[in-house]
């Protein structure tokens, strides 16, 4: 394989042994490889790397240069003896161009199914009905679209406060939960942390509370409407992980999705307990009451009927203003003077109704209770304005069978009738 007409040509020429050992290469080669490489085994020099035209029918193999992977050639290799000849030429570009159109077919790969699970996930989240399911579907979704080893969705309740709503928090225990919740407050942007030195750039504690808990990444990205925070949700790695450029377009799509629906979500809620509550007590209304009726077992059941004493009054000589404070004070002294089982509600006006489950010594216990209750001082009303309330109690008893909590409530008003009739401010209980 010697001789000035092989060194003149434009190709690499090596001759391996039986042993796949280099023995003799040509000057191209020796050009191209840069150092010594006779007597080394073939494997160390070259290795095989996939190429975006093999299954086309060529007779050439892609091999990069071991510890240079973008130095690439096309060899072609003829059995000779007990060894064998390879023709070589430099295919740096062609497997440099390869590479970029497997990084893009994979890329375009990627994308196609992360749209689908955005679509997927819409169709899901147009179908939650509370928080919890919304954030559930949200958890799973992201830690599906990042091949995500733990997600995470946490959520601003009406108190104020950060909840865990779906998914694990490894961070949990080592990173402080006032640090998380200031930066779900403060996040505006979608985040990515790869390996620890972005984690400590970005934040010390960070950095510490994930070499603690084994986590290697993460992303993060706010959930927010219209400038307001309403949470975030992320998603941690176990491993090292770089995100490409669609991770956060995909995370924002994702994010802004769950936060229009937790929107529509909490809104339809606030119109439920908008229709079924008193706007000034706060206290379920007459139609709670209503559907209420209709589940309690009527059997041990007691309805105590309440009508301030004074109310009018209060309302003619102040205004409607001062009233409706009167009426949230009397919801409170109710509600506090009720066991947890008892339904307090503003029946109209000012009438209250509280439902017990008592017989009817049990709930004339509660009705002068709550009679005390009614009768004490309201610091913002003169002595010329006592509130006081006359007060009605009727019991299933031994009738128990033939009534309703509609009977009960008509029962009871009556009653109330008779304790006002009588002068107010007292307890009657129905025949």
């Amino acid at each position: 394989m010697t001789g000035p007409d092989i060194d003149a040509l434009p190709v690499g020429v090596i001759r391996v042994d039986a042993d796949e050992r280099i023995v003799e290469v040509n000057a191209w080669f020796r050009r191209w490889a840069r150092e010594e490489i006779v007597g080394c085994a073939l494997c160390d020099v070259l290795v095989p790397v996939p190429d975006f035209l093999d299954g086309t029918g060529a007779v050439s193999t892609m091999m990069s240069r071991v510890g240079d992977p973008q130095r690439a050639v096309l060899v072609a290799r003829a059995e000779d003896g007990d060894g064998a000849v390879l023709t070589v030429m430099d295919a740096s570009d062609r497997y440099a161009s390869g590479n970029r159109l497997r990084r893009l077919h994979n890329l375009a790969d990627r994308t196609q199914i992360r749209l689908q699970l955005i679509m997927d996930a819409s169709i899901a989240f147009a179908a939650a009905a509370d928080e919890e399911r919304l954030s559930a579907i949200l958890a799973a979704t992201a830690a599906q679209a990042y091949q995500a080893e733990e997600s995470l969705v946490v959520l601003f309740g009406e108190d104020g406060l950060l909840h865990r709503t779906a998914g694990t928090n490894p961070l949990h225990g080592v990173f402080p939960e006032v640090a998380v919740s200031a930066k779900a407050r403060e996040l505006d942007h979608v985040v990515k942390v790869s390996g620890e030195e972005e984690a400590e750039a970005l934040s010390p504690d960070l950095a510490g509370a994930m070499r603690q808990s084994g986590v290697d990444a993460l992303i993060a990205a706010p959930l927010r409407l219209e400038g307001v925070a309403l949470g975030m949700f992320a998603c941690f790695f176990r491993h090292p992980r770089v995100f490409d450029d669609e991770a956060t377009p995909l995370a924002e799509a994702l994010a802004g999705q769950a936060a229009q629906k937790l929107d529509a979500v909490r809104l339809q809620r606030r119109l439920e307990h908008a229709a079924m509550h008193d706007e000034t007590t706060n206290l379920p209304n007459r139609r709670a009451l209503d559907e209420l009726a209709a589940l309690t077992d009527v059997s041990h059941a007691s309805v105590i009927f309440i009508d301030l004493d004074g109310f009018k009054a209060v309302n003619d000589r102040l205004g409607h203003e001062l009233g409706d404070e009167v009426l949230r004070e009397v919801a409170r002294r109710l509600q506090g003077s009720v066991r947890g089982s008892d339904v307090v509600a503003r029946y109209g006006g000012d009438e209250f109704v509280v439902i017990c489950d008592a017989d009817v010594e049990g709930a004339g216990e509660v009705a002068q209770r709550l009679l005390r209750a009614l009768e004490g001082e309201y610091g913002f009303l003169t002595e010329s304005l006592p509130i006081g309330a006359s007060i009605g109690v009727a019991s299933a008893g031994a009738a128990r069978s033939f009534l309703s909590v509609d009977h009960l409530i008509r029962r009871a008003d009556q009653a109330m009738y008779v304790a006002k009739s009588r002068g107010g401010h007292q307890v009657a209980i129905a025949d």
